[in-house]
Parts: structure tokens; sequence; C-alpha cells
């Protein structure tokens, strides 16, 4: 359901641990975490009170 869910978007915010952090091992984190890197292109991302905020589009 969230693969689905994000190829539906052209663009998408994502609020990302700060850097060093272990990554979640949620099934659906890793599944975000897998879509973005196979079907979205990183644009950008800004450090925000110690998180990161991190803008990807889908890749053409």
């Amino acid at each position: 359901m969230i693969r689905a869910r994000l190829l539906t978007a052209h663009r998408v915010v994502v609020l990302r641990d700060p850097v060093g952090q272990p990554p979640d091992t949620a099934p659906g984190e890793v599944m975000k975490r897998r879509t973005l890197a196979e079907r979205f292109e990183e644009c950008g991302t800004r450090t925000v009170r110690g998180a990161r905020v991190s803008v990807y589009a889908l890749r053409c």
C-alpha cells in the first residue's frame, strides 16, 4: 500500500532521521526507502531542528 501511494505522487516530501541514526526497520519504512531509492530522485534536503526534510521527484 505504501509503494502504491508513493507512486501516485510526482513529488514527495519526507521527514528523515538525523544523520547517524540507525534506519527504522518497520516494514512500511523499509518499503518507503526502497521505493524512494528505486523510483524517485532526491531533489534536495535541509536540516530543520536536527531532522532532515527531503524532497523527492518521480523519475521519468
